[in-house]
């Protein structure tokens, strides 16, 4: 038994080590170089999977790995311009980084908040089958049930995610410390 362990062991780590050398090598191995910039091949390949996580029809070519490369370098080289400039450092474009950074920051605050309203937020049939009574009030000309069940489930989860998202914020709003100077309003 100790001996198969050994051999396993034997077998699977020059593996593993071929494995992490070649991800380190990759993280190492310089692509292309723009002025002091310099493109690894894992910053690349990086890109290339965010395109193709962005864009369905987005196909791994040579032409396709070439013109990325060409648009990587090209924004590399504006960019050094506008650093060389000092635009980086001038206030306009500080505001707008702080806009995009806080707008950023609330979206994903709440996605996250979403993400777990979603995981509680349910619609009973119960719900479903008086919303539909109250909309059909006795028409009959009115579709069936089963027919418009799907469209009356989702726009109630709708509004009880929105309520519930609603509260949330408010209850924040009401925990936290304001003050404002009417004077100055």
């Amino acid at each position: 038994m100790k001996k198969k362990l050994f051999l396993l062991l034997l077998f699977f780590l020059p593996a593993s080590l071929f494995c992490c050398s070649q991800e380190a090598d990759n993280k190492t191995k310089i692509l292309a170089r723009i002025n002091d910039y310099h493109l690894t091949l894992d910053e690349f390949d990086n890109e290339i999977t965010r395109d193709f996580e962005l864009d369905d029809d987005f196909k791994v070519t040579d032409k396709a790995k070439r013109n990325l490369l060409e648009e990587i370098i090209r924004k590399q080289i504006l960019i050094q311009e506008a650093k060389r400039l000092n635009l980086d450092s001038k206030e306009e474009f500080m505001r707008t980084i702080q806009r995009y950074w806080e707008s950023t920051l609330i979206r994903n605050l709440i996605d996250l908040k979403g993400k777990d309203i979603n995981k509680k937020t349910y619609v009973s049939q119960e719900e479903i089958s008086a919303h539909y009574d109250k909309m059909t009030n006795g028409k009959t000309s009115f579709p069936p049930l089963e027919d418009v069940e799907e469209r009356i489930r989702h726009e109630f989860i709708e509004q009880k995610k929105t309520k519930i998202l609603q509260e949330w914020i408010d209850d924040l709003t009401k925990k936290a410390e304001i003050e404002i100077n009417e004077e100055l309003l």
